[in-house]
This record gives C-alpha cells, sequence and structure tokens, in this order.
C-alpha cells in the first residue's frame, strides 16, 4: 500500500517539543513586528496603533492533513477447486453476486455463491451432515431455490436439497446430476471485483494455482497513522477526502489497527480504514493518492488567544498584552502560562478574564 508521507515533519508531533519551537518562532516574529510597528506597552498609545483579538473560552482543534489512497479492500487470490482447461475468463474490474458465472474450466461453470466456509469437498446424495451443507442450501434458498421451512437449512441432505441443487444446475448451464463438485461453485462473503487475472483462457487450471486476484466491491480509504498520533484518531471520527480533481467528499474512519504494522519504508505505523460516504465519488479511480484531512480536539473549553497574541520574556516565561479599560485603551502585560495549542491558539492561565482584548501583530 502506499506509504503515508506527512506534509511537513512540524505537523507530525503533538506535544510539548511541537509547542515548544512553534511559540518560539511565534515569539520572535511577533517581537520582530511589535519592535518596528508599536511603541510598547508602557507608551500608553491609542488603541488605533496594534490590532486586537479576543481572549474566549473555545474549543482547541487541531487540523492534520495526511496522504491516503483510495483502493478496494480484501484484496485475495482465487484458485480453481478442480483441474481443466480454462475456457472463460471475466475483465478486469468486472463485479460478481451471488449466482452469477465467475468463470468456465473444461466449460463448465463455476458459480458465486454466498459463504463463509470454503468450499473443500463434493456435496452430493448420502454425504455427512456438516456446516459446508447447510451453507449450500441457505446460499441456493436466498437465490430463490426451494423454499425455507421449519429447521431448514439443517445441514442434512436430503431429497429437499437435491431438488435445489438441480433446479440451479439448470438455470446456470451445468450439469444436471444434483451433485455440486468441488470447483462448481466458489464460496465469498459478498460481491467481488476482479481485480487482477493470473491466467488466461486456454491455460490450463490447477488447484492452488491462483487463476485470478478478487477484492470486495466497495472502495475505502486507506492510511497510515504515526504511532505518536494514534490516540488522536478514533473510530467513528470523520474526515475529508479531496481527491486529485480537488472535489472534496466526506468519509468515516473504520477501523484502526490495533497493533503495528511495517509500510513500505519499514516503519511501524497504525492502518487506518475510512468509509466514504459517497461511494460513486470518483468511481474511476483506483489505488489513486488522495489528500485526507482530520480534525480533532485537543482540549475543551480552555480560556485561549490566537498564539500569535503570545510573547516571550528576558530569561524565559510568557506574557500577553492586555488592552486595559483603566488606562484608556493602554497596554497591560500580563504574564501567563500556557497550556494545549491547535490550529493557531493556545490556551492560557493567568490573569487575564475571558473576553479581554489582548494585542496580535498587524
Amino acid at each position: 500500500m502506499t506509504t503515508v508521507r506527512r506534509e511537513k515533519a512540524g505537523k507530525r508531533r503533538v506535544g510539548v517539543a511541537a509547542l515548544c519551537v512553534f511559540v518560539a518562532v511565534t515569539v520572535v516574529s511577533v517581537l520582530l513586528v511589535r519592535a518596528s510597528s508599536t511603541t510598547g506597552p508602557s507608551d500608553g498609545g491609542g488603541q488605533g496603533s496594534y490590532a486586537t483579538a479576543e481572549a474566549a473560552v473555545r474549543d482547541l482543534t487541531l487540523t492534520q492533513t495526511l496522504n491516503g489512497v483510495v483502493a478496494y479492500q480484501g484484496l485475495r487470490a482465487l484458485s480453481p477447486g478442480r483441474s481443466g482447461v480454462i475456457t472463460q475468463l471475466p475483465a478486469v474490474d468486472e463485479q460478481f453476486g451471488p449466482g452469477e458465472v465467475l468463470m468456465r474450466i473444461d466449460d463448465r461453470p463455476v458459480v458465486l455463491l454466498a459463504g463463509k466456509v470454503p468450499a473443500w469437498r463434493d456435496l452430493r446424495p448420502g454425504m455427512s451432515d456438516g456446516a459446508d451443507v447447510k451453507e449450500l442450501e441457505a446460499a441456493l434458498l436466498a437465490l430463490g431455490y426451494g423454499t425455507k421451512g421449519e429447521g431448514y437449512p439443517d445441514g442434512h441432505w436430503d431429497s429437499r436439497t437435491t431438488e435445489e441443487v438441480e433446479e440451479f444446475q439448470g438455470k446456470t448451464g451445468a450439469v444436471v446430476d444434483g451433485v455440486v463438485s468441488l470447483g462448481d461453485v466458489v464460496f465469498a462473503s459478498g460481491p467481488i471485483r476482479v481485480a487482477k487475472l493470473d491466467a488466461h483462457p486456454g491455460a490450463p487450471a490447477a488447484p492452488g494455482t491462483p487463476v485470478m486476484k478478487v477484492s470486495d466491491t466497495v472502495r475505502v480509504v486507506m492510511l497510515d497513522l504515526d504511532p505518536l498520533d494514534r490516540n488522536l484518531m478514533k473510530k467513528g471520527a470523520p474526515l475529508e477526502v479531496e481527491f486529485p480533481s480537488g472535489d472534496k467528499v466526506a468519509a468515516t474512519v473504520r477501523s484502526i489497527s490495533t497493533t503495528l504494522e511495517m509500510n513500505a519504508d519499514n516503519k511501524g505505523v497504525y492502518k487506518v480504514t475510512a468509509s466514504l460516504e459517497k461511494p460513486s465519488a470518483g468511481k474511476d479511480l483506483v489505488l489513486a493518492p488522495v489528500t485526507v484531512h482530520y480534525t480533532t480536539v485537543v482540549a475543551k473549553d480552555v480560556l485561549s488567544v490566537p498564539a500569535t497574541a503570545i510573547v516571550g520574556t528576558p530569561g524565559g516565561g510568557y506574557v500577553v498584552d492586555v488592552i486595559s479599560a483603566k488606562d484608556g485603551g493602554g497596554l497591560k502585560r500580563v504574564p501567563v502560562k500556557l497550556g494545549a495549542w491547535g490550529d493557531g491558539f493556545v490556551a492560557i492561565t493567568g490573569d487575564v478574564p475571558a473576553g479581554s482584548q489582548v494585542e496580535v501583530p498587524k
């Protein structure tokens, strides 16, 4: 799978180190701006000589931009259950549902049926009971063959099962003999899509030798999540997926792996799968790179100011310049301690009431 890379290293880390770098850069910029455009807080100049912003109680969010890929999930190889000559194969990207002929070997149809138990033996009258018999009965009933009754399907082959099989064989062009030989059907838990052909008509088929690779039919967005960001993303969280065309589609985190897996760069990551709210979006894109925007709340209901309002002081520490109503709109320098930060705002504690106006660079 395509490696997920971050746009810049600074967006990859959420923690004290990132905050310190962020604030340090901000402080230098702010001090340079103020040195050239204001006369300082002791000047008592009018409010029109600087720009202001409000110190307010708000939720702080952090927006990450990740790289992902649109792909079909569940890629796996499909091998025939019997030997012979391949006489018909589907096309790549063709999709199949239960009851449809997937391919032909020796001109005998191989039909897709719904089920999770792989076919492993011939299914015929007089055989022992089993989960595979019950699965066959249920799959044929779902296609309209036979009639469901009390305790049926039951995994026991009787005359009812034979009748269902014979009717099914007649409709699919198979030999009507009441026997489902190994290789006549393929069980899958849902519709499948042909992702790649590993053989061609006229080639020999043999059990264990892949004829094609198939996948699920629903496209998902795949992401690699850095371990340091694992606690920022949760199952069910909303995402925004941006296609190469610029179109944006909402998505939802469907699953996050619980253990680290190695990606193409031999780095341990968590695998994230997201479902598109509009599955038809970008329908022609397969293994296409996309940009994923993810916003998470890092702090709720905290007093915060724009990060550009923070000023570093000699010897360490931070202050904000608050507009003082008592001093005719002059500036009062107030020491503060910094907390969480996100998307341009920093949480603060100090003698700065909510609603106060603080100085920010123009």
